[in-house]
């Protein structure tokens, strides 16, 4: 049986098709749009301390383009004029910022 939460939005179904088996379909809030993951052995420990660092490291990228100056945005927006690995100014900028950290 899938469980349901009885919210409008629904954040999440699970439901198992075999012992080993988990579906998750999720609901984007943006779109609506529904996504499904089929995951076998689903891992259920705890977070390692990697994936704690790794975690933090990608908040304080973010945390650092949030706080970039208009300045900082315009030689970033130059710049990413310049290449083409990256498809939005956004993500560029996040990336740079996220390669100075170590």
């Amino acid at each position: 049986m899938a469980l349901i939460k009885p919210s409008t939005p629904f954040d999440a179904i699970k439901r198992k098709f075999a012992k080993s088996d988990e579906i998750h379909f999720r609901n984007r809030k943006a779109d609506n749009a529904t996504i499904s993951v089929r995951m076998k052995h689903p891992y259920n420990g705890g977070n390692s301390a990697n994936q704690i660092a790794h975690r933090a490291k990608f908040k304080s990228a973010s945390d650092a383009v949030k706080a970039l100056t208009s300045e900082e945005k315009a030689a970033y927006e130059v710049a990413f004029k310049k290449q083409k690995k990256y498809i939005t100014l956004q993500g560029y900028m996040f990336a740079m910022e996220y390669s100075k950290l170590a």
